[in-house]
C-alpha cells in the first residue's frame, strides 16, 4: 500500500480560493483617497469665488477722486474770474479820472472885499491868496457889512472859472459859492469894483472866524 498525504489537504501551501475561480474582493478603504481629493478641489473653488467677491468693491474707489478734481477746477476758475473783474474796475477808474486846467494864478487879478464887521478880514484873505501866486489888488470894504454867506464872483468871462473854484478852496468855501454877478446877488459889491478885477471875493460872516484876534496885517 502506497503512502499518501492526509485526506483533504491540497498540494499547494496557499489558502483555498473562492468557489468558481472568481478573484478576491477589495476592501472599502480604496475609495477614501479619491473623496479627499474631491473635498480639496471643492474647497479651493469656494475660496476663489469668495476672494473674487471681496475684491470687487476696491475697483469702485476712483469716482470720488474725479469729483474732487472737478470741484478744485471750478474753484480755480472762479478765483481767476474775480481777479480779472478787479483789474478791469481799477483800470476803468484810472482812465475816467481827469484833471482840469487853470489859468496861471499870476495872470488872474483878484479883489477881496470885507463884507462883515471883523477888522482887516479882507487884508487877511488878500495875503492868503497872494501866497498862492494870485495877482491881488488892494483890499477894500464891501458896500454892506451884514453879509452872512461868502461868495466868489467871476467878473471877467469864463476862462477864469476854474481859478474861481480854486480860490473858493483856498478861502474855505464850497463850490456853490462860485457865482456870476447879477441884479440879485451883487448888491454888496461897489459898482466900480466889478470892472477892476477878474474875480472878486466877498468875505462874509461864515469865514471871518479864520482871522486871528487882533490881526492887523
Amino acid at each position: 500500500m502506497s503512502s499518501q498525504g492526509p485526506i483533504g489537504t491540497p498540494n499547494d501551501s496557499g489558502p483555498p480560493g473562492p468557489p468558481g475561480g472568481l478573484p478576491p474582493r477589495r476592501g472599502r478603504g480604496g475609495s477614501q483617497p479619491l473623496r479627499a481629493v474631491l473635498v480639496v478641489v471643492v474647497a479651493v473653488a469656494i475660496a476663489v469665488v469668495v476672494l473674487a467677491r471681496m475684491g470687487t468693491p476696491k475697483s469702485t474707489a476712483a469716482p470720488p477722486q474725479t469729483s474732487t478734481v472737478a470741484a478744485t477746477t471750478a474753484t480755480t476758475q472762479s478765483g481767476t474770474t474775480g481777479t480779472t473783474a478787479l483789474t478791469t474796475t481799477s483800470t476803468t477808474v484810472a482812465t475816467s479820472s481827469t484833471t482840469t486846467t487853470t489859468v496861471a494864478p499870476s495872470t488872474v487879478t483878484v479883489m477881496v472885499l470885507n463884507g462883515w464887521t471883523t477888522p482887516h478880514a479882507a487884508l487877511y484873505f488878500q495875503k492868503k491868496l497872494a501866497a498862492h501866486g494870485y495877482d491881488t489888488l488892494a483890499p477894500n470894504n464891501a458896500a454892506t457889512n451884514t453879509n452872512k454867506v461868502s461868495k466868489i464872483f467871476i467878473t471877467n468871462g469864463t476862462a477864469k472859472s476854474t481859478n474861481a473854484y480854486q480860490i473858493a478852496g483856498i478861502v474855505g468855501v464850497g463850490p456853490e459859492a462860485v457865482v456870476y454877478p447879477n441884479a440879485t446877488n451883487d448888491s454888496a459889491i461897489p459898482p466900480a469894483a466889478l470892472h477892476q478885477a477878474d474875480i472878486i471875493v466877498l468875505v462874509a460872516e461864515d469865514i471871518s472866524g479864520q482871522v486871528p484876534t487882533g490881526y492887523a496885517g
